[in-house]
């Protein structure tokens, strides 16, 4: 967002920001917070992040030495990486980022689409060392049911592959996984702060081990440690209100955008979104109007006429729809 604007010689503020998938409802008080720890910007954190892995422990009602934290889950994904060799099981279309850790750290990888059959037939014929899942997936919005989810935990257990489940979006869809597997998450989505970085998880203890033995010394910053030492207490009533506005909004915008002849699917706080034109075409169109959106035909499986917006507030989403009216005629 900030380089478009620099190049439309404009504030980011007078962007309307349908790319970024981030919560149009943040904490009132989140200013608040983040002032109120800037006194502790002179100093180290403590590395030990003791208090800080208390609290991510409790909320995720599991053991201290299970507790993983870095700056962003996308930190956590990529320790996951780091730690596996051989070859990593990755459903389409799905976040690129695994793909590009994954050359990255010279693993193979196999590609099969994002459904829970062709799944679990990749993971019994093709025995993976890993498994990574986005729930819910990014950029189409697929929610994998909890059930389905134990039943290929169970199975990559049962053959000794780590399963890897990024659950960025999962505050805006309910409860996280709470089986054997590899666990990230984040503060970014819900709270609103992707400039600040806060991603949070839990690995099996040696894993975990090793992950905090190979991170960066002082990784989370005094403020985004404070922001999230703070929320996660209470993210969990925070969230389920969150879920309430954000469905609401999204039934609305899914229901716009098929009376104007656009398919829209998603269970999160964001929406892929399938037009008769191409995306790339919708995107200068919509950014003439001030209007960013995320073209997908970088997602492996998805065309040049794909497209993903956020779900915001009913404002900014009637601006969207008015000119995506335009774009149409």
């Amino acid at each position: 967002m900030f380089r478009i604007a620099r190049e439309k010689n404009l504030p980011p503020e007078s962007l309307i920001d349908f790319a970024s998938n981030i919560n149009p409802f943040p904490p009132p008080d989140i200013q608040d917070i983040v002032r109120s720890a800037l006194n502790q910007i002179f100093y180290y954190p403590d590395d030990s992040y003791s208090w800080l892995v208390d609290v991510i422990a409790s909320y995720l009602k599991c053991e201290e030495d299970e507790v993983v934290f870095g700056n962003g889950s996308i930190e956590i994904i990529r320790g996951f990486f780091a730690m596996h060799k051989g070859s990593v099981l990755i459903p389409y279309p799905t976040f690129t980022e695994y793909e590009r850790f994954a050359r990255l750290h010279d693993m193979q990888i196999i590609s099969v689409r994002f459904d829970v059959d062709a799944i679990v037939h990749a993971i019994e014929d093709k025995k993976p060392q890993a498994v990574v899942l986005c729930n819910p997936n990014n950029p189409t919005g697929d929610l994998i049911k909890r059930k389905e989810l134990w039943e290929i935990a169970e199975l990559c257990e049962k053959s000794d592959i780590s399963l890897l489940i990024d659950e960025a979006f999962i505050d805006f869809t309910g409860k996280g996984f709470d089986g054997e597997a590899f666990i990230a998450r984040s503060l970014t989505k819900i709270l609103a702060i992707p400039g600040l970085r806060f991603g949070y998880g839990r690995f099996p203890r040696s894993f975990a081990r090793k992950f905090h033995d190979e991170r960066n010394p002082w990784n989370v910053n005094v403020i985004a440690m404070r922001v999230a030492e703070h929320y996660l207490p209470m993210l969990e009533e925070f969230s389920r209100e969150v879920r309430r506005k954000i469905a609401d909004e999204r039934e609305w915008l899914k229901r716009n955008l098929e009376n104007i002849g656009f398919k829209a699917r998603g269970s999160a706080n964001f929406l892929l979104v399938e037009g008769n034109i191409p995306a790339k075409q919708v995107f200068e169109e919509l950014l003439d109007r001030n209007i960013l959106i995320r073209v997908c035909s970088d997602f492996k499986g998805l065309s040049e006429n794909h497209f993903r917006v956020a779900v915001k507030r009913r404002e900014d989403n009637t601006l969207l729809i008015d000119a995506l009216k335009e774009v149409k005629k």
